[in-house]
């Protein structure tokens, strides 16, 4: 994996010398014979790390029946961590913040995962992290958990502390779990892309994904759109691309062309889960049509690697994935995007389904 990483990747040196990364090779894998399956799985990417790249990554279709869980699902709200869902038997610790994992401070344990897996911002860094704080396999290899069988200890904000016990993921009964949110934000939309009021006086577009909705082609979305438009006149347009992972930037071009003749307040949602040409989206709407950005820091970053291509390791026929190219989209901005109105996101508004970014938009004056 180190050679041919080192061989193929743009600039697997971009941020670290080729003699630190020779250290960290010698360390990594000193004794690798001896470690367990999924400590074998984090080591490598411990490696991969270095490249300071969210696009590389190990692909491990098998490592997931390995690992063990507690049955609480964590998750950043903001810079908090808060129990999202669990056991029935757990009721009490759900919408719960959690500060520290037997004893080792949230923070602690983000600096500690900084170095296990590839990113490129803090952002991306926490989303990863939402999927395995409850996994001691994880907190076993930073050395939070003693080992990944042993219980671990949680302490809440206002100093309660709980003991849990792990088990492998298919052992939980899902039939069992609950959720912390009691209603969830009406104005999510889970298809390509949509357009729609949500008072009379403001137009709500919802954009998932860079791509073509075969059934619904962008030009036809564009043509219907424009044709609403010359009818009635908005004194708001939201274009909400939180939810938004990339693909192909040029596919809303003729939207922003639309967008841009248009004479009244105009606001781009962006996110966490904003990513790579969503971000190229977001920064066109900003400078070309005079949008203003709303929301959080996106997970992914304007200047990246990417153009993705992968190799298989042939001892566990894991597939690793690497960045092939890199990508200057923009000499103005770097790293993630920040919002121009930032929307801080609170656990009580967010379990209740209040869309504070929405709320800002149609309340702003």
């Amino acid at each position: 994996m180190k050679e041919e990483m080192e061989k193929s990747h743009k600039n697997f040196f971009n941020t670290i010398s080729k003699e630190e990364c020779e250290k960290v090779y010698e360390r990594l894998s000193s004794g690798i014979d001896d470690i367990s399956y999924t400590d074998y799985y984090f080591t490598l990417s411990s490696y991969l790390a270095l490249s300071n790249d969210s696009h590389t990554s190990l692909e491990a279709n098998d490592i997931y029946s390995y690992f063990l869980y507690y049955p609480l699902q964590l998750n950043y709200i903001g810079d908090k961590v808060y129990v999202v869902s669990g056991l029935k038997d757990y009721r009490d610790c759900i919408g719960k913040e959690i500060t520290a994992i037997n004893g080792v401070s949230i923070k602690e344990i983000e600096e500690k995962a900084s170095y296990v897996v590839p990113h490129d911002n803090t952002v991306y860094l926490r989303l990863w992290l939402n999927n395995q704080l409850n996994n001691t396999s994880f907190l076993s290899f930073i050395n939070v958990a003693e080992s990944d069988k042993d219980p671990v200890t949680l302490t809440f904000s206002d100093g309660k502390k709980l003991s849990i016990s792990p088990t492998l993921s298919q052992d939980i009964d899902r039939s069992n779990l609950i959720s912390a949110f009691s209603s969830y934000s009406p104005y999510i939309y889970q298809g390509y892309y949509r357009a729609i009021e949500i008072k009379d006086d403001v137009l709500l577009i919802s954009y998932n994904t860079c791509s073509d909705n075969p059934s619904y082609p962008m030009k036809n979305f564009t043509s219907d759109l424009k044709k609403a438009l010359s009818k009635k006149k908005y004194s708001k347009i939201i274009v909400d691309l939180r939810y938004n992972g990339g693909g192909n930037s040029a596919v809303l071009d003729p939207l922003i062309k639309l967008l841009k003749k248009e004479k009244c307040e105009k606001y781009a949602l962006i996110g966490e889960n904003t990513f790579s040409s969503a971000i190229l989206n977001a920064v066109s709407l900003k400078d070309d049509a005079n949008f203003t950005l709303v929301g959080t820091p996106t997970g992914g970053s304007i200047n990246h690697y990417g153009e993705l291509k992968s190799f298989t390791l042939p001892d566990t026929g894991w597939e690793v994935y690497y960045s092939s190219k890199f990508f200057k989209l923009s000499n103005k901005y770097d790293g993630s995007i920040i919002p121009d109105v930032i929307i801080e996101k609170d656990a009580e508004s967010y379990f209740s389904g209040i869309d504070n970014e929405i709320e800002y938009c149609l309340n702003n004056k």
